[in-house]
């Protein structure tokens, strides 16, 4: 599998501020997030049997002049790096390329989106790859076209798999800094064979990962049992002995849904986890506002009975309030 510049080392060094985020984040008031994530979207053309998306009641995205002044706010702020991509497919919003430049003109040191892959074709993915986007990752959950279909909801493995294949072409043959990587999820839908969805990818990306299933943020407790999803598991990827019943995003991330809400989650796919709005307050003092020290005051004690991020943290299927109903109420 072949490497590209310092791309992987840099995946490798989110992936480990993600998961093994320093102590001295976890206060009350901590540092602006390094990273800021703007779920552009939140429509999919696909429809995963693991993923909450489908359950969205209403499809919404951000407005873009709203998006490009939360980029600047953040960026004075500290931010170096930006995630087009949550709840949504970044491509599936046409406007995907104006965000990336303005990411660029702000001086943005890294910015990155996920996608399924099926939009990501020649027409839609050269102007995002042009504008600079610093890296993509695929997720592709099976290795062959029946099983992609029984896990995706569509018949859309080949075109993906040309996708990928071409995007790989380009970037080469074009001496594109920008990274191409590929995951994708062990589930009972079919028996993954690493070998064999190796093989279809080993020469077309820098980095391909397995992982696990995970609750969706609470938005997805039917997998409990079906997935065996380990009690605490935050992500989904974690053994047993490396969880920690502490969630790092509510003190490293900023997110905001496209709905312009500050929110407390990537996962936050109903809307539970709303901590302010971003038409009427900075994103610096949202993330200093009495209600973001509220829920960080949750999670240092681990007291998250009635609100929704004990779905995830604990993994229990319990009785759950809105964050912003449930802050009210303690006053």
């Amino acid at each position: 599998m072949a490497e590209n510049n310092n791309f992987v080392d840099r995946i490798n060094t989110k992936r480990e501020l993600t998961f093994k985020a320093p102590e001295d984040i976890y206060t009350l008031t901590p540092p602006f997030p390094r990273e800021i994530t703007l779920d552009i979207n939140n429509r999919c053309n696909h429809k995963c049997y693991f993923c909450a998306n489908p359950k969205i009641r209403k499809y919404d995205s951000l407005d873009l002049d709203l998006a490009f002044d939360l980029m600047k706010q953040a960026k004075d702020n500290g931010s170096t790096d930006l995630a087009l991509q949550a709840t949504g497919e970044p491509f599936m919003d046409k406007r995907l390329p104006e965000f990336i430049k303005e990411g660029k003109r702000l001086n943005y040191d890294y910015i990155y989106l996920n996608t399924n892959g099926a939009l990501a074709n020649p027409k839609n993915a050269k102007p995002v790859i042009d504008a600079g986007c610093d890296s993509i990752k695929f997720s592709i959950n099976a290795h062959n076209r029946k099983d992609f279909k029984k896990v995706h909801g569509y018949d859309d493995f080949e075109k993906v798999i040309e996708n990928l294949k071409w995007m790989y072409k380009y970037r080469n043959e074009n001496n594109i800094k920008m990274g191409i990587y590929v995951s994708t999820v062990k589930n009972s839908k079919h028996d993954v064979v690493e070998e064999k969805i190796e093989k279809i990818i080993n020469e077309n990306c820098d980095r391909f990962d397995f992982r696990e299933i995970s609750n969706q943020g609470g938005s997805m407790m039917e997998l409990k049992d079906s997935e065996k999803i380990e009690e605490g598991n935050i992500l989904g990827s974690l053994k047993k002995d490396e969880i920690k019943l502490r969630c790092v995003y509510p003190f490293n991330r900023i997110v905001v849904n496209p709905h312009g809400f500050v929110v407390a989650c990537t996962a936050d796919f109903h809307k539970q986890l709303e901590i302010g709005d971003t038409t009427k307050n900075s994103l610096i003092d949202i993330w200093n506002n009495a209600e973001f020290k509220y829920l960080r005051n949750k999670h240092l004690n681990n007291k998250l009975e009635g609100i929704y991020c004990n779905k995830c943290v604990n993994n229990i299927d319990c009785e759950t309030t809105n964050l912003l109903n449930a802050f009210k109420e303690q006053l």
